[in-house]
């Protein structure tokens, strides 16, 4: 608005009766949930009286409600949506210096509320993850100014984190500890226990969220309790997974008890090793039973787990592993041997199972097949190794998939530059073959790269062969050869 146009409207609305601009106002108010939403707030806590409590309750709810979120279609958080829930929650905030119990009222109201919108509208955008943030702020500050009954309190927050259906109040035992105290937290703890002891071992052993709020408040009033042994015990009524053993385990390490935390790695190798549970082998729980046998010097047992593991799935990550525990032991010279040697035998199995495949009789369907990597493996270790004279014979004689030629060619741009432009100039291939205006892009950009290595190898005129050719056959692709003129890649 212009000066002008400003001081004209002054001037206007200065000269209407007051019943005409309140009339506008409300108007205005009735369209405007920003608007609204001020004006009833500000309504709220003006004239000295008693705060009107629910009127910020009202503001709040009508703004969760506002916008796309509450669409019926397609109803989803956005930045505009936000703006206005976070202007309410603001004004909330402005009430706790004078005003900390009512505080506690609204805040503890509105996250009742968003628990309940958070099920019913789509936030891939991620604005309740902050709202929620902002809200469980202002109500401990709130608590905090206030110090409510601790006990009531407690039940307060039981209520808002174990029957939520969202992470509302997580953790609130070390978060409120100050302010609920040993009374607030010893009632937290009966809550905790009364639910508990009220469900049925099915129940208890459900994946209800409801549950796992549960188990995890009386994991967390253990810990505030300083319970070492009364954690170990909540954490061990469900142990189906490796990863729950290595829980208890570092919950013993923090308390300085490694020889009870390898004892409990240990039962959870002996309860997995000879199953066939999807996370069988878990290397977290492995490294805890490793990384004690190690300090007690128990090497052959360090040695015997890493190998069988390797053996069990022999890939890059497992080499690497047992080249790091091996190495701690000694005996890594002796492992590496073992393990390539392992790798090139699984390497010719696969070789020899794939000879076996029936090739398909239409040529056009047996050239749409690619070759099998037999040997991809064997090649990426070697290339991590720094043993790249073998990993480009074995890659030469047996193929490798694309990433791992990648891999390869990347490891080799220095030592063998010539060897590293053959391999990317696969990758080159791959994209052109793809068709897309970025795929034509990203092949310009590696055709380049293969210009500066073979001149790193000496071999220039090498260059210019492999480009006149690759224009040759992909001529008629007008796009890709426009972008290698424009990136100045022309025949000489």
């Amino acid at each position: 608005m212009t000066k002008k146009a400003a001081a004209q409207l002054t001037t206007y609305l200065a000269d209407l009766p007051t019943v005409r601009l309140v009339e506008m106002v409300v108007s205005q108010a009735e369209h405007d949930v920003e608007l609204r939403t001020q004006l009833l707030l500000e309504a709220a806590s003006a004239g000295g009286g008693p705060l009107d409590v629910s009127s910020y309750r009202r503001s709040f709810s009508d703004a969760l409600k506002s916008g796309s979120a509450n669409r019926r279609d397609y109803a989803r958080t956005s930045g505009p949506w936000a703006r206005a829930v976070t202007g309410v929650v603001g004004q909330i905030g402005d009430l706790l210096p004078d005003h900390p119990a009512a505080v506690i009222d609204i805040a503890e109201y509105a996250l009742g509320r968003v628990d309940v919108t958070m099920s019913r509208v789509d936030d891939s955008s991620g604005w309740f993850s902050q709202i929620t943030a902002e809200i469980e702020s202002i109500h401990l500050r709130a608590c905090e100014i206030a110090r409510p009954d601790p006990v009531a309190l407690a039940g307060r927050l039981f209520a808002l984190d174990v029957d939520s259906e969202w992470d509302i109040l997580y953790d609130a035992p070390s978060r409120y500890a100050d302010v609920l105290g040993d009374a607030g937290l010893t009632e937290l703890k009966r809550l905790a226990d009364e639910r508990w002891n009220s469900l049925s071992d099915a129940e208890r052993a459900s994946a209800e969220r409801g549950h796992f709020h549960l188990v995890k408040i009386r994991e967390q009033l253990a810990k505030a309790s300083g319970d070492v042994d009364a954690r170990v015990e909540l954490l061990a009524q469900d142990l189906s997974y490796p990863y729950d053993y290595v829980e208890i385990a570092e919950v013993l390490i923090e308390a300085d008890r490694g020889d009870d935390a390898l004892a409990w790695a240990e039962r959870g190798l002996a309860a997995f090793d000879d199953t066939d549970h999807q996370m069988r082998g878990d290397s977290r729980l492995d490294d805890v039973a490793l990384a004690g046998w190690a300090e007690r010097g128990r090497t052959a047992q360090v040695d015997e787990l890493v190998w069988r593991r390797f053996t069990e799935r022999p890939n890059l990550e497992r080499f690497q592993r047992l080249k790091r525990w091996t190495t701690e032991t000694g005996t890594w010279a002796e492992h590496e041997r073992r393990a390539v040697a392992l790798l090139e035998e699984r390497g010719a199995a696969n070789a020899a199972a794939a000879a076996k495949r029936p090739t398909p009789i239409n040529r056009h369907v047996a050239a749409r097949i690619p070759a099998p990597a037999t040997h991809d493996d064997l090649v990426s270790v070697l290339v991590s190794e720094d043993r790249l004279d073998e990993a480009w014979t074995v890659a030469d004689e047996h193929g490798a998939s694309l990433s791992v030629w990648m891999e390869l060619a990347k490891a080799s741009e220095d030592a063998r530059p010539l060897d590293a432009a053959r391999a990317y100039a696969r990758d080159v291939e791959a994209q052109i073959d793809r068709k897309k205006t970025w795929t034509y892009e990203r092949a310009v950009e590696q055709v380049a790269q293969i210009r500066e290595l073979y001149e790193r190898g000496g071999d220039p005129s090498g260059f210019e062969t492999y480009l006149a050719d690759l224009r040759h056959r992909h001529g008629q692709k007008t796009k890709f050869i426009r972008l290698l003129d424009e990136a100045g890649l022309r025949p000489v």
